[in-house]
């Protein structure tokens, strides 16, 4: 019984510590705009620029009103070294995004907190322009 109890209070232990949430990522940043529909859409670029390790990346939309708008189920990737990661909101593009919403901010974490260098870009397919949104540290603002 002793025995029973010690393990039980070490799996306790080390199930809470290894719990990881959307707030535990070392590295938070945001997009403050993202825009989809009406021929218009967003794409979002992560390069990891670590010549040694590897990092995850999660990803969230929000609408105006601070409402997921995305599949939140699906928001990890993993990124390897060196390796560079396209998003979008269109189909178009092989990592594709589908949004409820559409007009809003992105949240992204790096878990690791690593190298990882962040753009945002807003397309208009049927002119090709379109315009860079600059990424923040989501705890500094905007």
């Amino acid at each position: 019984m002793k025995k029973l109890l010690t393990l039980t209070v070490g799996i306790l232990l080390l199930g809470s510590c290894s719990l990881a949430t959307w707030g535990d990522a070392n590295g938070r940043g945001i997009f403050p705009y993202w825009q989809t529909g009406s021929l218009w859409y967003t794409l979002l670029t992560f390069v990891n620029t670590s010549e040694e390790t590897d990092d995850v990346i999660y990803i969230r939309f929000w609408d105006v009103h601070g409402s997921w708008c995305s599949d939140t189920t699906a928001d990890t990737f993993s990124i390897r070294q060196r390796e560079m990661l396209i998003f979008s909101t269109t189909p178009a593009v092989p990592i594709w995004y589908p949004t409820t919403a559409g007009y809003g901010f992105t949240e992204f974490r790096a878990q690791g907190g690593g190298f990882i260098q962040a753009f945002c870009v807003i397309y208009y397919s049927v002119t090709g322009t379109g315009y860079i949104v600059p990424a923040y540290h989501q705890d500094a603002g905007f």
